[in-house]
C-alpha cells in the first residue's frame, strides 16, 4: 500500500468520525481506526455499523441535566414526604404557641320536661309535687387558661422549634439525595451512549479486520484460521454492541420513571471531564462536619429530645388554671340547665399517683435523648469519614481519567501499527485481535473513569448539601 493512499484513507476516516454527533461536548473525537487497503469497503463498514447503532438507540425527548433534576424533584415521593414533615412540624409549633392562649368555647341548651318537681304548698298541707311541664333554654361562652404548668409549655415550644429545624434539615438532605438520584440516572444514560459508541467502533474495527483477513486469504498469505478468528471477533463485537444498546434502553426507561414520563427519556450531552472544585479539601471536610444536612438534622434532634425530657419532668409540678364565662338563660328548673350570670374560677391540679405514668414518660424521653446525643456524635464522625473517602475517590478518579485517556491514545496507535504490520504479513491475526481488544478495553475503562468521577462528585455534593 502506498504512503499517500494510507494518509488519504486516514483522513477520510477522521472526516467520518468528525461528522458523527459527539455525545459529550469537549470529549475527544473518535480515534482513527486502521483502514483497509480498500478504503470504500472500510469506510462503508464504519458507516453501516454506526447507522445500525443509531437506529437501535432512538430514544424519547432529550432533557438537560437541570430539567431532569427539576422534574425528578417534582415527582419524587421521598421529597414529598420530607415536605410533609416540615408542614407538620410547623403545625406543631402553632399548637405549642396556642398553649399560652386561652381556649374558648360556646355552649347552648334547650329542653322541656314534665317530671314532677317538689314545691311548697302551705304549712298544713306539707310538700306536694307539681307535674306542670317545664322548659329551659340558654347559651353561654367560657374560656380556660393555664396559668402555671411547671415549665411544660416552654419545654414543648423548644421541642417543636428543634423538631422544625430537624424537619428543615431533613428536607434539604432529601432534596440533595433526590438531586443525586437524578444525576445518577442522567449520567447512566450518557454512559449508555458511550458504551454504544464503543461497541459501534468495535464492530467497525472488527469488520475491517475481517476484510483484511479475507483479502490476505484470497492472496494466499493468510490461513483459514485468520478468517475464522476475525469472524468470531466480529460476532463478539456485535454481541457487545447489543448489550450496550440494551443498557442504554434500560437507563433511558429508568430516567423516564424518575422525571415522571410515560416512556424513554434521553439526556443532553454535557462536559464529563474533571473540573476544579469550588472548595478546598480542608474546607470540604469542615463543611461536612459542621454544615452537612445530616449533621444539622441530628443536632436538631438532640435539642428536641432534650426539651422533651424537660416537658416530661414538668408533670411533677402542679397545673394552675383559670376558668371564666357568662351565661344567658331563662333559669329553667330542668336538671343541668344553664343559670343566668357570670362565673370565674381558679383551680389547681396535681396527680399524686398515676400508675408510674410520669416516671415512664421521663425514662422514655431520657433514653431517646441519650440515643439522639450518641447518634449526633456518630453522624459527625460518619460525615467526616465519608467526606475524606469521597475526596480520596474523587482524586483517584481524576487521575484515572487522565491515565485512561492516555491508554486509549496508546492503544489506538498500537492498533494502527499492528494493522499495518498484519497487512504487510509481519504480524499475526492473534496480534491484531489482541490489539483490538486492548483498544476496546481502554475505551471502556475511559467511560467508567469519567462516570465514576461524575457520580463521586455528585455524591460529595449531596453529602455537603451544596453544589461543588
Amino acid at each position: 500500500m502506498r504512503i499517500d493512499t494510507w494518509y488519504r484513507a486516514t483522513a477520510l476516516a477522521i472526516g467520518l468520525a468528525a461528522s458523527r454527533p459527539a455525545w459529550a461536548a469537549g470529549q475527544r473525537a473518535d480515534t482513527v481506526r486502521a483502514t483497509a487497503p480498500d478504503t470504500a469497503h472500510a469506510t462503508g463498514a464504519i458507516v453501516a455499523a454506526r447507522a445500525a447503532s443509531d437506529s437501535g438507540t432512538s430514544l424519547g425527548p432529550r432533557l438537560s441535566l437541570a430539567t431532569v433534576i427539576a422534574q425528578t424533584m417534582r415527582h419524587n415521593p421521598g421529597l414529598d414526604s420530607a415536605s410533609g414533615f416540615v408542614r407538620t412540624a410547623q403545625s406543631a409549633q402553632r399548637v405549642a404557641l396556642g398553649a399560652y392562649l386561652p381556649s374558648a368555647a360556646v355552649n347552648a341548651l334547650a329542653g322541656r320536661s314534665d317530671q314532677s318537681i317538689p314545691a311548697a304548698a302551705g304549712a298544713t298541707s306539707g310538700t306536694v309535687t307539681s307535674a306542670t311541664a317545664q322548659g329551659a333554654y340558654g347559651a353561654g361562652v367560657s374560656a380556660t387558661l393555664d396559668l402555671f404548668t411547671g415549665g411544660r409549655r416552654g419545654a414543648v415550644r423548644r421541642q417543636t422549634r428543634a423538631a422544625a429545624r430537624a424537619a428543615d434539615a431533613g428536607l434539604v438532605f432529601q432534596g440533595y439525595a433526590t438531586q443525586l438520584l437524578a444525576k445518577e440516572g442522567y449520567f447512566e444514560v450518557l454512559r449508555g451512549h458511550e458504551l454504544v459508541r464503543v461497541g459501534d467502533d468495535a464492530v467497525a474495527v472488527a469488520d475491517t479486520n475481517l476484510f483484511y483477513a479475507k483479502a490476505r486469504r484470497a492472496a494466499g498469505t493468510a490461513t483459514p484460521s485468520d478468517v475464522l478468528r476475525a469472524q468470531l471477533a466480529l460476532s463478539t463485537a456485535r454481541r457487545q454492541l447489543l448489550a450496550a444498546q440494551d443498557t442504554l434502553s434500560s437507563a433511558a426507561a429508568a430516567l423516564g420513571r424518575l422525571v415522571g414520563a410515560d416512556g424513554l427519556v434521553d439526556a443532553e450531552p454535557i462536559v464529563l471531564e474533571p473540573t476544579a472544585l469550588t472548595l478546598s479539601d480542608s474546607a470540604i471536610v469542615a463543611a461536612a462536619v459542621r454544615d452537612a444536612p445530616a449533621v444539622q438534622q441530628a443536632e436538631a434532634r438532640v435539642s428536641a429530645t432534650g426539651a422533651a425530657v424537660r416537658a416530661a419532668q414538668a408533670q411533677y409540678a402542679p397545673t394552675i388554671f383559670a376558668n371564666g364565662g357568662y351565661n344567658w338563660s331563662n333559669d329553667g328548673r330542668i336538671n343541668g340547665a344553664l343559670r343566668q350570670g357570670w362565673v370565674i374560677e381558679i383551680g389547681a391540679s396535681l396527680p399524686l399517683f398515676n400508675g408510674f405514668v410520669r416516671e415512664d414518660s421521663v425514662i422514655r424521653t431520657s433514653v431517646a435523648a441519650d440515643v439522639a446525643t450518641s447518634t449526633a456524635a456518630d453522624t459527625r464522625r460518619l460525615s467526616r469519614a465519608e467526606s475524606l473517602r469521597l475526596l480520596g475517590s474523587l482524586r483517584v478518579a481524576e487521575q484515572d481519567v487522565g491515565l485512561t485517556i492516555e491508554a486509549v491514545r496508546v492503544a489506538t496507535e498500537d492498533l494502527r501499527v499492528i494493522g499495518s504490520r498484519y497487512r504487510a504479513g509481519i504480524a499475526t491475526m492473534l496480534d491484531l485481535l489482541t490489539s483490538q481488544q486492548s483498544l476496546v478495553q481502554a475505551e471502556l475503562d475511559l467511560v467508567s473513569a469519567r462516570f465514576t468521577y461524575q457520580v463521586t462528585r455528585a455524591t460529595l455534593a449531596a453529602l455537603l448539601g451544596r453544589d461543588l
